[in-house]
């Protein structure tokens, strides 16, 4: 019901959990307790459906810290505009790049923000360390975007035949183009590598990036709550 979350505990130094089962949240408290004592913190998510009792998961000591918005879009109807002219994607296969470290700007509609002590710095780390992993996976689906010899961000993803996971976006700090720039063309270089559907989701604070993907034409699916649960 509850398992070790690898890259968590990686990031935080400590073990984290992930409750898998729901069922989790009908156990005696005793034994929640004891399935909870190796880890520091832990997290579950669920849909939001009408059936879910959150009464439930927060008489567990979870408490919900964000929902995420789950989406598909179409790449193919995707077009070009004079506003992408200048910017240019390549992916890490075909020039090779890490994410440095204190480089990419700081993201902050972010869950763990609720987590107890938790710094800019901690949060910055998780997705430098996520965009590594994501890089190493698959360096085909993973772009580094610039606006003639400016680096603007990244893009990473991970393809699965025509579908493309779009896992992680993130400008520079010394970005000078919009998010919503590095996004379009992000997906125009998909369209143009074959994927023809992206999938992703983004916590229902960030109204920013939801606006870009409805400009996109993305249509949005059933919500995700995520609850946190910290000793």
């Amino acid at each position: 019901m509850i398992r070790r979350h690898d890259f968590n505990t990686r990031w935080w130094g400590r073990p984290v959990g992930i409750v898998d089962d729901p069922g989790f949240f009908d156990l005696p408290a005793a034994e929640r307790e004891r399935q909870l004592a190796p880890f520091s913190w832990a997290e579950f998510k669920a849909p939001l459906a009408p059936d879910l009792d959150r009464g439930e998961i927060l008489a567990a000591g979870f408490v919900q810290a964000d929902v995420q918005i789950p989406f598909r879009i179409g790449l193919s109807g995707i077009e070009d505009t004079a506003s992408l002219e200048g910017l240019s994607a390549r992916s890490a296969d075909e020039a090779p790049f890490d994410i440095p470290d204190g480089l990419p700007a700081t993201f902050r509609s972010e869950r763990f923000f609720c987590l107890p002590g938790v710094t800019e710095a901690k949060i910055n780390e998780r997705y430098r360390l996520w965009g590594q992993r994501l890089i190493e996976e698959d360096p085909t689906s993973c772009l580094q975007v610039h606006q003639g010899q400016a680096l603007q961000g990244w893009f990473l993803s991970s393809r699965r035949g025509r579908a493309i996971e779009l896992s992680l976006a993130m400008l520079s700090r010394h970005a000078v183009v919009s998010g919503a720039l590095l996004y379009h063309k992000a997906l125009r270089e998909y369209a143009r590598r074959g994927a023809q559907v992206g999938s992703a989701g983004f916590s229902v604070s960030n109204s920013a990036v939801l606006n870009i993907y409805a400009k996109l034409g993305a249509r949005f699916l059933a919500p995700i709550g995520i609850w946190l649960w910290n000793r």
